[in-house]
């Protein structure tokens, strides 16, 4: 095989034995010596792609990271300076990538390119991306497509299925906010491990972590979103900080309002309950119990409790013996005309309703001797 090497053409099983880096790697691969392409590589930088290029201390970064690790098989999208570097470093490299500013020609051009080792795909990541067949493992990409939203995420859901355990994904451009979202996510995933960040271009290493199913959800799985945003999710973390009663009065409070009716919970002994109530039209009273580590309501006294005086009492049932020591929760609660309709219909356990269903409620724990 002949390469470029020094300004002239050298056939490569010359120097086969003089890799700096050892066995894994033969000479076709890293020839000329990967200081010197890097060198040509830096000189050449600023006239291969019109619309900007790699900075200088991330091309040298591809460089040290790439050389730590047998690059069988690397993809890229986008094209320019990195393309140069990675035929060298890389055995096998795929580009996906527009002729934009006349990057793609200019590299084709070069002579410090490897053509025997480059597959120029041109076109649209969009479209080109989507139906490539990766038949290897990656052992390293490189994300420096189209930067507007969604084109990056598409590119990098394409490309990480396909990339071993060790391998290296490159994200290009994070001080794009289309961009840094991934970089934020990919930092937080399990899948990655943030080795560096140079300028403004991050480098990861693909943990020995599963791969997350491309077609499947999962979501809370993923470390990116074990936290849901406060501002939206409020009250769902308000719910799980105060006790599922504290809520629910929250709610009756807010529900009943205008409403008319009210009640509260007196009087609590062994065997009955008693308390104060206010009913408007078609609202009914019902007091249920159910132990605080079992699903479900028990309704006490038969149903509907009726009410005198805007006064009213119920015998009330706390379990079996052997629920000796158990907390109880009591809820006295006024209900719609509906639900005292579903509930007179119901075997027990029976699930409370929210508001509005709930006109008033009230609530007390009473541990079981």
């Amino acid at each position: 095989m002949i390469v470029y090497r020094s300004g002239r053409f050298v056939d490569c099983r010359r120097l086969r034995s003089l890799s700096p880096f050892g066995p894994s790697r033969t000479m076709e691969s890293l020839t000329p010596p990967i200081d010197q392409v890097l060198r040509q590589v830096l000189e050449l930088r600023a006239t291969l792609h019109g619309a900007g290029s790699v900075s200088a201390d991330a091309l040298s970064a591809i460089a040290r990271h790439a050389s730590t690790r047998r690059i069988r098989h690397s993809a890229e999208t986008g094209c320019g300076a990195t393309t140069l570097l990675l035929s060298h470093l890389s055995e096998s490299h795929t580009v996906f990538a527009l002729d934009v500013g006349d990057s793609l020609s200019n590299v084709r051009r070069s002579a410090m390119l490897r053509p025997d080792v480059v597959t120029f795909i041109e076109g649209p990541s969009q479209r080109t991306l989507p139906n490539h067949h990766f038949s290897e493992k990656l052992q390293l990409a490189l994300i420096d497509g189209p930067h507007a939203y969604p084109f990056p995420d598409l590119e990098y859901y394409f490309l990480y299925p396909h990339l071993d355990r060790g391998g290296l994904l490159i994200l290009d451009d994070i001080q794009i906010r289309s961009i840094h979202h991934i970089f934020d996510f990919l930092r937080s995933d399990a899948m990655f491990r943030l080795d560096e960040v140079v300028r403004s271009t991050a480098f990861f290493t693909r943990t020995d972590a599963p791969t997350f199913d491309p077609m499947g959800d999962g979501w809370p799985q993923q470390g990116y979103n074990a936290r849901t945003l406060m501002r939206y999710d409020w009250r769902s973390k308000l719910k799980g900080a105060l006790p599922r009663s504290a809520m629910r009065r929250l709610e009756a409070l807010r529900s009943s309002a205008g409403s008319g009716c009210s009640v509260s919970i007196g009087r609590v002994s062994d065997r009955g309950v008693t308390g104060s109530a206010q009913l408007s039209e078609d609202a009914h009273l019902w007091v249920l119990v159910h132990r605080e580590d079992v699903n479900g309501w028990w309704p006490q006294g038969g149903g509907e409790i009726a009410v005198a005086g805007g006064q009213w009492s119920v015998q009330v049932q706390y379990g079996a013996s052997e629920d000796a020591g158990y907390d109880f929760e009591i809820a006295a609660m006024i209900v719609s005309g509906s639900v005292h309709e579903h509930w007179l219909g119901s075997y027990p356990p029976v699930q409370l309703p929210r508001p509005p269903a709930v006109r008033a409620e009230d609530y007390r724990t009473v541990t079981k001797r």
